[in-house]
């Protein structure tokens, strides 16, 4: 207990010397600057005394200039030389006037007309002209014939079932008698089904009978649409 006493005192001491350490700092401040302002530093009598000066301002107008006289070229005047003729000078000059004067006069006796040749025409070279060829029969166009007999193919159920449709082309050959000889599937519709029905109701088909049936083959196609059927 003696020693946490101690130690407040102590603690109440140094508050009391900072205190009158500040005070005293103060004192001291105060102090200097009466003395200082006693002795005149801060007076404001030599400031007053010095003469103010005027400044003026003047605005200075711009004089016009002067133009300078236009240069006016000399003109330099040339004397034409005189031109000194001789006495050859004048004879030579003589000599030459009368020569173009006097043309040299050719007798009509001596003038010989020259006949004047009449005007060839140019021939042009003939060519034969090549024979004309003898007209060529043109080929008749074939016309596929229309089947008087067309039954339509019956549309398999499994394909129904499935909804498959499809395009089948054929190409055909028939008999003078009308009958299909030959059908050969050249596009397919994708589906066996239907290729199996329209090769068998194709077969069946008649055509009318002809001599040029046999000739020649055509092609004919066969579609399957559900809507159709």
């Amino acid at each position: 207990m003696s020693s946490a006493v101690n130690i407040g005192a102590v603690s109440v001491d140094r508050r009391k010397l900072n205190l009158a350490f500040i005070i005293a700092s103060l004192a001291l401040h105060l102090l200097c600057f009466g003395l200082a302002y006693q002795a005149g530093a801060f007076s404001t009598k030599e400031i007053d005394s010095i003469p103010a000066k005027i400044i003026r301002m003047t605005i200075l107008r711009p004089s016009p200039k002067k133009l300078a006289p236009p240069i006016v070229p000399e003109v330099i005047k040339i004397k034409p030389k005189k031109i000194v003729t001789t006495r050859s000078h004048r004879a030579k000059k003589q000599l030459t006037k009368a020569a173009v004067k006097k043309k040299p006069v050719v007798p009509k006796k001596m003038l010989i007309k020259q006949p004047i040749k009449p005007e060839v025409p140019k021939q042009t070279p003939k060519v034969a002209a090549s024979p004309q060829p003898s007209p060529i029969a043109k080929p008749s166009t074939f016309a596929s014939p229309k089947p008087s007999y067309q039954p339509k193919p019956r549309y398999p159920s499994v394909a129904r079932r499935r909804g498959q449709e499809g395009v089948v082309i054929f190409e055909i050959s028939v008999a003078n008698n009308g009958h299909v000889n030959r059908a050969m599937i050249i596009q397919s519709s994708g589906s066996s089904a239907l290729d199996r029905a329209a090769s068998k109701a194709i077969k069946r088909w008649q055509f009318p009978a002809s001599q040029f049936n046999s000739l020649s083959s055509f092609k004919q196609k066969i579609e399957f649409r559900l809507n159709a059927y």
